[in-house]
């Protein structure tokens, strides 16, 4: 603590002693003549003489010669408006004391000249305390700094954030937010499947005594059989459907590449997706995650298949009919979905892993710091690409009209999501065909049975799990129809995401580590209602492809009744029918306009699919904010024009947290 002693103002009679605190607040105000009489009386009573030699320091232009007439009024209210540089005042303390009178008899700037601070020391030790509790109040997450350094060096901190109270975040709640919590609980969720697919093997084993052999679950009547036969098939499409798009999440996950692969593919001229499920990515991020994802995707689909050809259905004779499951394909659907669900949480561990799997994650990213390669290019288009134009020579004027859904995956995503359905569909309809030339009955037939007309025999000589394992063998068309449907509704949605930025600041959707007002979702591009509508039509369409190709063996004269390919006309129809729901759902939703607000078309719709050279062109910060603005990025930001053109230089458009202008198609933009 520091003290100074006020010498009398204006010719009076007392000076005061002030003692400061660290901070330079004021402690204590004392007169000095009571000190003196306190010293003197105290030095009297131990019989020493009082000597008084405290030095006085004098008052800028202070002289004593000087008029009896007080500058400053005395006033308890004074008080109150210099609490900037004065204590506050206690509770008890009475308003009319003598250190609240003579703390107001001082002037500020005379305190300050006698501590040595000078305007400017003042001014910014008043930024440097509001930009604190600024950092405070606005980013209680502290770690976004730490996150931004090592963002620049490749890395992921998990470190959990700080909350509002300076806590850390649980490790538990981490992992339940975000792409990691959408790991962890589909992770949980094929935890669950196995554990029902172990259960059942072991009643499987324990029934048969032998590891690879074959129980009848149901052995009686017909009508009972077949319905029996068909719940099981239920549960196991939505099982096998669960496990698909789980390992679709993981993959899309593993196959989203971080900030420094992406800034490694720029530098070579490449571009990569973003938010969306890519094998074009696989080129680019790392080795591990690229066969991490591989084997995740072919376990899922192989369980997808197997799964379907545990159970198979036999009619022993005219009247009674069995529903069997086979030990041994039991065994591998259960190693598998072990294998699976090892796989799904080893992405867990890797906490040095940040990926860019979100659009947010990408504009946050790319607002941190800016792609040097699409610098000046913020109307960069997919044709300035594939020409090699990456910088200021790329296109510097928006042509603004309307633009659909359909128009934002790439040609040869389309392409890929039509053969997928067409080598489901065309085999179907020709099977359609084929049934109804070769059965009198038809669609009469009873659903999940067939006729001796619809029964073919196999060219070998093939024991009964074996033909279930080839008549299951259209589920795996069916799992490839469900990813590409699933990345070409992605894109749709990602744009749209994308284009809302032009019509007004919205706050990011990351997947990880959110700050200020952004928001932590566990899904990433496609939104929960469109993956479950996804989950809840490919479980149908497995479902009724199980019922329209099955396995059976039929009662015959021979000792060994021979296993048969059956086919149901009445469930062929119906999966033709589902399968057009997919196709004209997916095509009637691509002919949705983008939203456009007061413009005639919307700048950030995309075309041709989700491009991270795109991303990073739009994402460039407006020259103020660029230099050292701070981090406007956690709060709701628009993108627009932030400097119009001008005869010199092109207007600028960006992402800001300020007032943003419509473009004009007659301007030229960098």
């Amino acid at each position: 603590m520091d003290q100074i002693v006020i010498p009398p103002r204006n010719n009076g009679k007392n000076s005061y002693r002030y003692t400061y605190d660290d901070e330079g607040g004021i402690r204590n105000v004392e007169r000095m003549s009571s000190i003196q009489e306190l010293t003197e009386y105290t030095n009297s009573r131990s019989g020493l003489a009082s000597r008084s030699t405290r030095s006085t320091l004098l008052w800028p232009f202070h002289h004593r010669n000087t008029s009896e007439v007080p500058s400053t009024t005395r006033s308890s209210r004074l008080g109150r408006f210099r609490s900037g540089t004065w204590g506050s005042r206690g509770i008890l303390r009475s308003l009319d004391d003598t250190a609240s009178i003579d703390q107001s008899l001082v002037p500020d700037y005379v305190i300050n000249f006698m501590r040595g601070e000078t305007p400017e020391s003042l001014a910014r030790k008043k930024e440097a305390r509001q930009w604190g509790e600024r950092n405070v109040i606005i980013t209680p997450r502290r770690d976004t700094f730490s996150s931004h350094l090592v963002e620049l060096s490749g890395h992921f901190t998990s470190s959990a954030p700080p909350t509002g109270d300076g806590s850390q975040r649980s490790d538990l709640r981490r992992h339940f937010t975000g792409w990691r919590g959408g790991v962890v609980y589909n992770t949980l969720l094929s935890f669950l499947i196995l554990v029902v697919g172990i259960i059942s093997l072991i009643l499987v084993v324990t029934r048969t005594k032998v590891f690879s052999g074959q129980l009848a679950i149901y052995s009686g009547d017909c009508p009972t059989a077949t319905r029996i036969n068909i719940g099981v098939h239920v549960v196991i499409n939505v099982f096998t459907v669960v496990l698909l798009a789980g390992a679709n999440y993981v993959f899309q996950i593993l196959t989203s590449p971080t900030r420094r692969e992406v800034t490694e593919a720029h530098g070579r001229k490449q571009w990569l997706d973003v938010g969306v499920c890519s094998l074009r990515n696989f080129l680019h991020v790392s080795g591990f995650r690229a066969g991490l994802g591989a084997v995740i995707m072919l376990v899922a689909v192989a369980i997808q298949v197997i799964y379907n050809a545990v159970i198979f259905f036999t009619q022993t004779s005219q009247n009674e009919c069995a529903v069997s499951v086979s030990g041994s394909m039991l065994a591998i659907v259960a190693l598998l979905n072990i294998v699976l669900v090892i796989t799904m949480a080893v992405i867990l561990t890797r906490s040095t892993f940040d990926p860019l799997a979100t659009l947010g994650d990408a504009i946050r990213s790319f607002l941190r710091v800016p792609d040097q390669t699409t610098e000046n290019a913020s109307l960069l288009t997919k044709m300035d690409l594939q020409q090699g134009r990456w910088g200021p020579d790329a296109t510097k004027q928006c042509a603004l009209r309307s633009h659909y859904w359909l128009e934002a995956p790439s040609l040869t995503r389309w392409v890929l999501t039509i053969l997928s359905w067409l080598i489901v569909g065309g085999p179907t309809a020709a099977a359609i065909a084929l049934m109804a030339r070769a059965s009198s009955e038809g669609v009469s037939t009873p659903f999940g049975t067939a006729t001796s007309e619809t029964m073919f025999a196999f060219p070998a000589p093939i024991e009964i799990t074996q033909l279930a394992l080839v008549a299951a063998l259209p589920q795996l068309l069916l799992g490839i129809l469900y990813l590409s449907t699933n990345a070409l509704l992605t894109t749709y949605f990602l744009s749209h995401e994308l284009s809302l930025f032009a019509l007004g600041p919205r706050s990011l959707r990351v997947s990880s580590n959110p700050a200020g007002t952004q928001t932590a979702s566990l899904y990433l591009s496609l939104p929960r209602p469109v993956s479950w509508f996804l989950l809840a039509t490919f479980a149908a369409l497995g479902f009724v492809l199980s019922q329209a190709v099955f396995p059976i063996v039929s009662p015959s004269t021979h000792p060994n009744p021979t296993p048969n390919i059956a086919f149901n006309t009445q469930a062929l129809l119906i999966l033709i029918v589902l399968l057009a729901v997919v196709l004209f759902s997916v095509l009637l939703l691509g002919l949705r306009r983008t939203p456009t607000g007061a413009l005639a078309g919307n700048p950030l719709a995309l075309t041709g699919g989700a491009c991270s050279a795109l991303l990073g062109a739009r994402c460039h910060a407006s020259r103020n904010e660029g230099q050292g603005q701070g981090e406007f990025w956690l709060g709701p930001v628009g993108w627009g024009v932030v400097e119009e053109a001008t005869a010199s230089r092109p207007g600028r458009c960006a992402f800001t947290d300020n007032a943003i202008g419509p473009l004009d198609p007659d301007r030229e933009y960098a």
